[in-house]
């Protein structure tokens, strides 16, 4: 049996060879270490508490659940369930998106399935595509647009209409048949995908798409629109031409003026017409917009969101846009949105990934030195690029906490049956989570010093409330130091902890963007390492009777909190006590501690400690 670390690597080194192809996938499926290491990754996530149309969830599953589903595979005898369809509203508030809760023992196997193509295809991918991949972000994308677009003239929106409900389960498989050669690996994704789901209980068939809430959707949408990432590339050659822009002959002509100028203000000592020269100079136009001899095309991809960004004139951005148009309709029977699918001067804002890009209307003009010691005066900064917060996105955001004609906070009434602790928590979860999304925007501190003054005083205002007593009272009770406000966590009069109000922009999680070459191997790390819950699963004993005999099962629960609001059992409180969202029992514990039964007597001999 090979080790996860093994397969996964063997996997990545054949996938970065394009020619090679893969006909020995299914047997892999036949390995618990790597179903174990994909069980350990989804372990935590609370989704996981979500019932799919069998009524099961995460909770009670182990090695019995692994083995079964292995059996089931040997036997060709496994069937998917369709997954239970519910609704979420959308980001932009327009309507509601659906959402599929797959069954977790198809969940589990969408993940084994995930991280094989994973290995496979994640060295081929793209440098432009960031969306689901690991190392890779809305920031790296966003961040890889501001450094590397500088230049550009015309921007080219591009949004697939209902990309995942509208994925051709065809042209997916006939893709994946291009370097997987096993029938029975590509039977059962075909079988995942066509699945079909239940909608207000009554089936309907998956003729097309992909389960959004799928493990298994995200790495199938990257590995479907990898193909159109390779021909952008392949046009993006064809495309490009020239090495430099020419130089305008205007500002050649004017330069030489200048330099003139500058000889004669040597001999003369008067630097007046030098200076007044240089400065008109300045405000010309350095290169030729319209170079013939001089073309860029720039790509960027997150999902089914996609940016253009090119260096020459207009009617080239319109012949862009109905290629893009005809190719997503003829080779992979997509459709763009037209009312997203737009034609932007750089000038004018364009909306990506919740930021707007924006050309910089400002100069620099630089003084330093050359090789050869010569101080020179350059100006740089033309045509570079601002990434900005929208203003209708801190408007939807601080609605939450005041008023926003002026700017003043109010309390939240929902929150006054929570602890002081646990409301600073919710505000400094809400506001950093907003504020390190948007950290690479330029006017961030100009945005966040209104939003915080809002938040500020909505949490004070909510704890006043709380207390029943006046603003100031509050404020100078959690005041620590300038601009600093904490909550203290105390335990028989001592302080134990100390808890920060989140309120500044020296707070905000400002990390360096680090880029991962697309050829290296995937980051398979967190998928290596047995962690803290395998090495109790592994040890195959009872977290509470010390039986030893038979697979174990692993109680979940979705969150710490949820057990806080129950009437203390002694088990509620083991957990509560070690921070600990799960509990390894044997069958029989499992079943008593669900019907209310559970013994009171916990085991001392072989108990595991964290």
């Amino acid at each position: 049996m090979q080790q996860t670390k093994v397969l996964l690597t063997m996997l990545g080194n054949m996938g970065c060879k394009p020619e090679v192809k893969f006909d020995k996938l299914f047997q892999k499926l036949f390995n618990p270490e790597l179903w174990f290491s994909a069980y350990l990754s989804i372990a935590a996530i609370p989704g996981n508490m979500s019932r799919g149309v069998d009524g099961k969830t995460i909770d009670g599953a182990g090695m019995r659940l692994i083995k079964s589903l292995i059996s089931e595979l040997k036997a060709s005898s496994y069937k998917p369930h369709p997954a239970r369809r519910v609704y979420i509203p959308k980001a932009n508030g327009n309507g509601q998106r659906p959402i599929g809760v797959p069954c977790f023992r198809d969940k589990l196997l969408m993940t084994v399935l995930k991280l094989i193509l994973e290995a496979i295809y994640e060295p081929t991918f793209s440098n432009a595509s960031h969306g689901f991949r690991p190392g890779r972000s809305c920031h790296t994308a966003i961040h890889q647009i501001k450094t590397k677009a500088t230049g550009v003239r015309w921007w080219v929106e591009g949004d697939i209409k209902g990309f995942f409900d509208n994925v051709d389960h065809e042209i997916l498989l006939k893709i994946l048949g291009k370097r997987i050669t096993d029938q029975r690996f590509l039977h059962l994704i075909s079988q995942l995908l066509r699945a079909g789901y239940y909608d207000n209980w009554q089936y309907h068939k998956t003729f097309s798409g992909t389960v959004q809430g799928g493990n298994l959707s995200p790495i199938l949408s990257n590995i479907y629109l990898n193909e159109l990432d390779q021909t952008v590339s392949a046009r993006i050659n064809q495309y490009n031409k020239g090495k430099a822009m020419k130089i305008s002959p205007v500002y050649h002509n004017f330069a030489e003026k200048v330099f003139l100028a500058k000889k004669r203000a040597r001999l003369t000592g008067k630097w007046d017409i030098y200076k007044a020269l240089r400065s008109q100079l300045f405000k010309l136009p350095a290169h030729q917009n319209n170079d013939p001899d001089y073309r860029r095309l720039v790509y960027y991809r997150y999902a089914d969101d996609t940016l253009f960004g090119l260096i020459g004139p207009k009617a080239d951005a319109v012949a862009l846009k109905g290629w893009l148009e005809g190719y997503l309709k003829t080779e992979l029977n997509l459709e763009l949105s037209k009312e997203k699918t737009l034609i932007t001067p750089v000038k004018k804002r364009v909306r990506f990934l919740g930021y707007d890009v924006q050309q910089w209307k400002g100069q620099r003009i630089l003084r330093y030195r050359t090789k050869t010691r010569r101080i020179i005066t350059k100006r740089t900064g033309n045509y570079s690029l601002r990434l900005l917060l929208p203003r209708d996105k801190t408007v939807k955001f601080a609605k939450e906490y005041g008023d926003i004609t002026h700017w003043k906070g109010r309390h939240r009434r929902k929150l006054f049956n929570l602890s002081e602790l646990e409301i600073l928590m919710c505000y400094n979860s809400e506001v950093r989570g907003f504020f390190n999304y948007y950290a690479l925007a330029d006017n961030l501190k100009n945005v966040a010093n209104k939003v915080f003054k809002l938040t500020n005083t909505s949490f004070f205002r909510t704890l006043a409330c709380k207390r029943r007593t006046t603003m100031g009272k509050v404020i100078r009770s959690l005041k620590r130091g300038p601009g600093r406000y904490s909550v203290l966590l105390r335990d028989k009069g001592h302080i134990v902890k100390e808890y920060e109000l989140f309120g500044s922009t020296r707070q905000l999680n400002k990390g360096i963007i680090n880029y991962r070459d697309p050829d290296s191997l995937p980051q398979t790390l967190k998928y290596r390492n047995v962690n803290e819950l395998g090495k109790r699963i592994l040890a195959n004993i009872c977290e509470w009777c010390g039986n030893a005999q038979g697979p174990m099962e692993v109680h979940h629960i979705r969150k710490l909190k949820d057990l806080k609001d129950t009437t203390k059992k002694i088990w509620e409180k083991r957990m509560i006590e070690r921070q600990r969202k799960t509990m390894v029992l044997c069958k029989k514990c499992h079943q008593e501690l669900h019907q209310g039964k559970l013994r009171p007597q916990p085991i001392v001999k072989g108990e595991l400690e964290s």
